[in-house]
């Protein structure tokens, strides 16, 4: 699914979770996926979770979790979209 993207390598597959994510509700009626962006970086310290009062972001990982959505979102289109064309037949309206 990442060929192609020059930062694919730095992915890393994680083991499954124990958390409370509604994803799993949506997925169950129309595909879905959910993933992590990680926002390590050494020389801005350690980070907090999510729900901490000091909780920060890391502002510089985003261009990748825009790119890696943008590319899951276009590839889904691509492969399992059909186009719907106009049939002749039947009503149409100008």
């Amino acid at each position: 699914m990442l060929q192609g993207i020059c930062w694919a390598r730095n992915i890393l597959e994680m083991q499954p979770l124990m958390g409370a994510e509604d994803i799993s509700f949506f997925a169950e009626m129309v595909p879905g996926y959910f993933y992590m962006v990680g926002m390590q970086n050494e020389t801005q310290g350690q980070l907090e979770p999510g729900h901490s009062p000091y909780f920060t972001i890391n502002e510089d990982v985003l261009p990748y979790g825009n790119a890696f959505h943008a590319s899951l979102a276009t590839r889904y289109l691509l492969e399992y979209q059909q186009p719907k064309f106009a049939s002749s037949k039947g009503s149409s309206r100008d």
